[in-house]
């Protein structure tokens, strides 16, 4: 999987671009400020449905402008594929995928796949474990739009439960249809959450080992529902549910369940999530990203594309290297404030939103 054309008009700084990338790998060189990590946002935004950087749409548009399009035009072994975007400062976008436009975000997710790395996406190790979730939604909405549909219906029953929570109406009455709707959707996504940290962990423990020369061991469990199967996993969700119920009805919220689900990492035994370096967190991060590639083009048999926004900052000589000779095969967009002759790309210098081939 490749991207062929990436087309911009009044999208963050760029009044008009478009480019031509190389189907391996691409550096975008320029200065802070001039539209490197702008270029690979839209990228990003068109194969996921949301931006990595905002939540606000209305901010992607060009200052003084009033609507803003974005397309890339990529190359799968299905075919051609062309996703393109409208968005304007008084209607709700527009998504379309070769012509037809898209009614749930559901329908675009794994069109064309993404996977975006940025020093922010430390984040996945060392924050919160909402960030952790965020991390595992993305990834599995990407391969498996049933984990999208249940997810969602999840999120609305979580809400509809925390409703009846608060107001006490009808709760001895109703409680228990909704705890049989949150178990069956919770039970879905839990099930899927503990196969994809499996397969995670296997492959980022190979990552890690071959970024730090054999010297750091990365362990990765899964902190959630766990079970042989969706319905024993639902069982057990069940009775956690009605067990704690009073406390909920006490807090006003339900206490239990996918929400609060994390993802436990360790290297050579220390938890890294509180108690890891700065280089520790780092590299684990980016064992992550690695791992990611390995089960997006191990399941759908084609690689995903590959974004490093700003990271090779934070890398020393020798894991740059390693890192590009993992991905000398994977479309990947660089982005960089200064040229490095180690990187074997096809180099774009990108200058007060404009892009210039080298």
């Amino acid at each position: 999987m490749h991207i062929e054309k990436i087309v911009l008009k009044n999208f963050r700084n760029y009044a008009w671009a478009q480019i031509n990338p190389a189907p391996t790998a691409n550096l975008l060189i320029g200065q802070n400020a001039q539209g490197k990590t702008n270029l690979v946002e839209a990228v990003y935004y068109l194969c996921v449905g949301k931006s990595p950087r905002t939540p606000r749409e209305k901010e992607l548009i060009k200052h003084g402008e009033q609507q803003a399009y974005l397309r890339i035009d990529a190359v799968k072994k299905t075919g051609k594929v062309k996703i393109e975007a409208y968005l304007t400062r008084t209607e709700n976008r527009r998504i379309s995928v070769n012509g037809i436009p898209v009614k749930k975000i559901a329908e675009l997710m794994g069109t064309v796949k993404a996977i975006f790395f940025s020093p922010d996406e430390l984040k996945i190790v060392k924050e919160a474990p909402a960030d952790r979730r965020r991390f595992l939604d993305i990834d599995l909405s990407q391969l498996s739009r049933s984990y999208f549909y249940n997810l969602t219906r999840y999120n609305k029953i979580l809400s509809q439960r925390n409703k009846l929570l608060k107001s006490k109406k009808y709760l001895k009455e109703t409680v228990d249809i909704w705890d049989e709707q949150l178990a069956e959707c919770g039970a879905q996504v839990a099930y899927k959450r503990q196969e994809f940290v499996a397969r995670l962990a296997r492959f980022a423990r190979k990552a890690q080992s071959y970024l730090t020369d054999g010297q750091e061991n990365l362990e990765i469990e899964y902190e959630g529902f766990k079970g042989q199967n969706p319905h024993q996993i639902k069982q057990n969700f069940l009775g956690r549910l009605k067990n704690e119920l009073d406390y909920d009805i006490e807090r006003g919220y339900t206490n239990t369940g996918i929400h609060k689900d994390d993802i436990a990492l360790s290297v050579n035994g220390v938890d890294i999530r509180s108690f890891g370096s700065q280089g520790q967190q780092r590299t684990a991060a980016l064992a992550l990203k690695l791992a990611e590639l390995e089960i997006f083009s191990s399941l759908s048999k084609e690689s995903p594309i590959l974004i490093l926004d700003d990271v090779f900052s934070e890398l020393d000589k020798i894991r740059r290297l390693r890192l590009m000779e993992r991905i000398k095969n994977i479309q990947t967009f660089i982005t960089s404030a200064h040229f490095d002759e180690d990187i074997k790309a096809t180099v774009f210098e990108v200058k007060s939103g404009q892009i210039f081939r080298k």
